[in-house]
């Protein structure tokens, strides 16, 4: 009895085992819904675009682009946490709906509900200034700050956004104070900041890239440790500063719903490698002002999710940042 049992405990794991090369074979077997859950133009509908573009010829089926905006990424993100795990239906994940929408906002997914296939793009930040304003670099701009607590304001596309994070901690690091003024939206926040209404803000090279190279703005310093590709002759704050150790941005990747098969997450993320060294994406994302990414495995995309979740949700709590 208690060998029949094992064999058919074996014969399942054998069953489970062959379907699932099956469907890594096989997949995919038709067209791939990728739900973008932010308007199109944004930097992950962008980055989304191309990649999927680029997917749909070397895996011989469609990879549609679905845009399903609202409640901070929440909503496509969350149809795409219910959808079934079979390869089918992709998000395309990123810092703001996946790490923290989750975190300042009671939401019905989070980003263990995803499982990762990899990274797409990442998207640094640019501190930026009017044009007029008195600091004429990085280190000028720091200075001022702190000499004059409380008398500065920064603008950013809402309570939460990653611009706002990473204003707070840039602030937070250099010890100054400064007022936040939140804006629904990237646009209205550089108008203010451009017009001298606000004073600072760092927003997506995305966003600033045409305002840098009409000279509407000042760009100071990217917030990776790493250059832009758009924006070659502007340094990252950890040299640019004494802020050694900063660096953060924003990363954009494909994910599964949670239980997807790991064979279809890896003939996944080949298509991505793929797709992300391909001079096609590579010449759109420069136009774009989003960076290419090295080959990330699912796992580590996971790992940096894992790390990122704590050290924003601690930022988030020691700033005391609320949701809108």
């Amino acid at each position: 009895m208690r060998f029949s049992s094992l064999r058919f405990v074996a014969t399942c794991i054998a069953m489970c085992t062959a379907a699932s090369a099956f469907a890594a074979d096989s997949y995919p077997a038709k067209p791939v819904k990728v739900i973008v859950p932010w308007t199109a133009g944004q930097a992950t509908d962008a980055a989304a675009r191309a990649v999927a573009e680029r997917l749909g010829s070397s895996m011989k089926q469609p990879f549609i682009i679905d845009n399903r905006a609202g409640a901070g990424g929440g909503i496509g993100s969350d149809a795409v946490a219910k959808s079934p795990p079979d390869g089918y239906t992709l998000l395309a994940g990123s810092t703001g709906s996946v790490t923290v929408n989750p975190l300042l906002s009671k939401t019905n997914y989070d980003a263990d509900s995803f499982a990762p296939a990899g990274l797409i793009a990442t998207v640094p930040y640019v501190l930026i200034t009017a044009e007029s304003f008195p600091a004429k670099d990085a280190k000028a701009l720091v200075a001022l700050l702190q000499a004059n607590p409380g008398k500065y304001s920064f603008a950013s596309s809402g309570n939460g956004s990653i611009g706002h994070l990473i204003s707070e901690l840039f602030v937070s690091k250099i010890g100054a104070k400064a007022s936040h003024i939140p804006y629904k939206g990237s646009s209205g926040a550089i108008v203010d900041v451009i017009a001298g209404r606000v004073d600072f803000m760092f927003d997506s090279v995305t966003s600033v890239l045409p305002h840098v190279k009409s000279g509407k703005v000042r760009a100071y310093a990217l917030s990776s440790a790493k250059r832009s590709t758009s924006l070659p002759d502007i340094a990252p704050l950890a040299t640019a500063t004494d802020l050694r150790d900063f660096d953060l941005y924003a990363w954009i990747g494909l994910m599964a719903p949670k239980g997807t098969a790991e064979p279809v997450l890896n003939a996944l993320n080949r298509g991505i490698q793929d797709a992300v060294m391909s001079k096609l994406v590579k010449d759109q994302y420069l136009t774009l002002g989003i960076e290419t990414v090295e080959a990330s495995t699912p796992a580590e995309m996971s790992k940096l999710i894992a790390v990122e979740r704590v050290r924003l949700g601690s930022l988030i709590k020691a700033s005391n940042i609320k949701a809108d």
